[in-house]
């Protein structure tokens, strides 16, 4: 989850180059950052605990360094616990991305060695064994002697080490994404390649095992478990400029809900090829599994309604995490379908590696393109909705909904209606986000901000949506919210609601709503406000946000308002949206 960047090349400002890098990964953690560079024989090293904001390291010029934006895993959140961390020598700097699971076993053998910690983290373990695999033949290939390190250590990681002796950095990964970058002032090391833009325009994506160094003379790989040389191959970084910047709005979160109509126009009109090969993949298994973590599993738990009444097929879902423990059911007739934002979710990728040692078909459906979970799957449908660098995860889950919608009228026969449906949804998402709409639930929000508890049901199609709304508004505003199956409320939810508790309905024009509207009922007769997110209005809603009737689009729709509200009450909190406390964009440890 942590953000890693590396510089090695002409420019003497590295310093500057590497904390502009980091500002660009701070959604991948920012409970503090680190800048190191080498320079006049030494390393020297500026970190500190919180975010980066406009902070200017006081370095010296120097033509290689690397940088860190942290998320704590082990340790504190303290300027000591921040990356970079050194050797006892002062001739090794290390950062890292990942968990070491077995760390505390290596660092008591370190300990008794006499060799001296300054954090609490796992990462500096890499710095101590790096000086010891050294420590007999100064003058060893750096090389192998990181490769005799990272085959010690147990768990999902990327490491780079910089060598202050002879002006290197080596690199190494183990599913924890790096990206090799080069342009005409340099090479580059990076964990999203959204921190290239700019100084990079071609880039390589190292695969599992893949060591890299970078020196002034060039950049060479090798696989870590043979020793063998690999020659790189280099892609164009197609990212722009405009994909980094904010442009007219005032945070991402804003942005990419902006940006949803389109994305989803990209796809109606030409995903109509790739949607076909998926559905013919599913057609074609004998048991197919939808797998996601946090908003991806709510868009695969809807994949999973929309299967079954529009294509009447079962098609099982399991989050990410969980599925470990329902991996005997896949066989090598087995097809499964991964979604990920970001492509490198620890847990999915976990899931994807396990089907595959069961001979099972991947499919995946990802934003990133050349991610892990991008190269590992046998069939992969780009979501294409651009980067995401708010932390919450908007555009890139209505792209998956549309994917799922189209794959499972393909299946139907019916693909052309999965388009007109499409095409609904855009002009109901462009009504959602208009002036008005936006100035009713800005108005909502001002209403409930006081308020701790929030719960949110629905039924059928709209209980995933019921689960992403609660998830939106509790991720970015720290509200306290839930998503129920309206069915439920009677077996214990009900008991939470109190005078004025804040109840968000989803009530399509389907054959959930005289049922959902019941629960509605129940709800607001026992003080709760209720908030009706429906194509028609009704007496039971005491507020009333509505929305376009887009069929078996709706979720798509729906979960508009849910973005901009979780938004709306952000800002009233005074949070910053973009990056909620505790959290960070990409998952990359279990």
């Amino acid at each position: 989850m942590c953000g890693i960047f590396g510089y090695v090349g002409a420019n003497q400002a590295g310093g500057d180059i590497i904390l502009d890098a980091l500002r660009k990964l701070e959604y991948r953690g920012y409970d503090s950052w680190g800048v190191a560079v080498g320079a006049n024989g030494h390393i020297d090293i500026a970190k500190h605990a919180g975010r980066i904001g406009d902070a200017v390291a006081e370095l010296p010029d120097a033509p290689i360094g690397f940088g860190h934006t942290r998320w704590a895993t082990h340790g504190g959140v303290t300027d000591a616990n921040a990356h970079p961390h050194l050797d006892c020598t002062g001739r090794f700097a290390v950062i890292h991305n990942g968990i070491i699971e077995n760390f505390r076993g290596i660092k008591d053998r370190l300990l008794a060695s006499g060799h001296q910690f300054h954090s609490e983290t796992d990462s500096e373990v890499i710095a101590h064994l790096v000086e010891e695999a050294m420590a007999d033949d100064p003058n060893r290939d750096l090389i192998s002697a990181v490769r005799e390190v990272f085959a010690q250590l147990r768990g999902l990681n990327a490491i780079i080490v910089l060598d202050n002796r002879t002006h290197q950095l080596t690199a190494v990964k183990n599913v924890s994404p790096l990206v090799l970058g080069q342009g005409t002032k340099g090479l580059y090391l990076a964990s999203d390649a959204l921190a290239l833009v700019g100084h990079a325009d071609r880039i390589h994506y190292l695969e599992d095992g893949q060591m890299a160094r970078l020196a002034s003379d060039g950049v060479t790989l090798w696989s870590a478990e043979t020793g063998a040389s690999q020659p790189p191959d280099f892609q164009p970084l197609t990212l722009t400029a405009n994909d980094t910047s904010l442009g007219i709005y005032p945070h991402f979160m804003i942005k990419e809900i902006h940006e949803q109509p389109e994305v989803l126009r990209n796809i109606s009109s030409h995903y109509s090829e790739p949607v076909k090969e998926l559905a013919a993949l599913i057609r074609e298994s004998y048991g197919s599994f939808l797998v996601g973590s946090g908003t991806a599993s709510y868009a695969a738990l809807s994949g999973s309604y929309l299967f079954s009444r529009i294509a009447r097929r079962h098609v099982n879902f399991t989050v990410g995490s969980e599925f470990k423990y329902q991996e005997h059911f896949i066989t090598d007739r087995s097809l499964v379908i991964a979604l990920s934002q970001s492509g490198e979710t620890a847990d999915v990728i976990e899931s994807v590696l396990a089907a595959k040692q069961r001979g099972a078909k991947i499919a995946a459906l990802v934003n990133v393109k050349g991610s892990t979970l991008d190269r590992l799957a046998d069939f992969s449908i780009p979501l294409g909705a651009g980067p995401e660098q708010c932390v919450l995860s908007t555009k890139a889950y209505t792209a998956k909904l549309a994917i799922l919608l189209m794959a499972a009228h393909e299946l139907n026969g019916s693909l052309h209606v999965a388009r007109e449906l499409l095409w609904q949804a855009i002009d109901g998402i462009e009504q959602a986000i208009a002036p008005d709409s936006a100035n009713l639930i800005r108005a909502i929000a001002a209403r409930i901000v006081q308020r701790e508890h929030a719960f949110i049901i629905g039924r059928g199609l709209s209980y995933p949506t019921a689960l992403e709304a609660a998830l939106k508004i509790k991720e970015v505003s720290y509200m306290h919210a839930e998503g129920f199956a309206g069915g439920e409320l009677k077996h214990g939810v009900i008991a939470l609601v109190e005078q004025g508790t804040p109840a968000i309905v989803f009530s399509p024009n389907d054959e959930t709503r005289d049922d959902i509207l019941s629960g509605a009922m129940e709800m607001r007769s026992r003080g709760a406000l209720t908030i009706g997110v429906s194509p028609v209005n009704d007496q039971i809603f005491d507020e009333f946000i509505p929305v376009a009737d887009a069929g078996d689009a709706s979720p798509i729709v729906n979960v508009i308002p849910a973005q901009l509200l979780g938004y709306e009450l952000a800002l009233l909190r005074g949070l910053d949206p973009d990056k909620p406390r505790n959290l960070a964009k990409s998952v990359t440890v279990k």
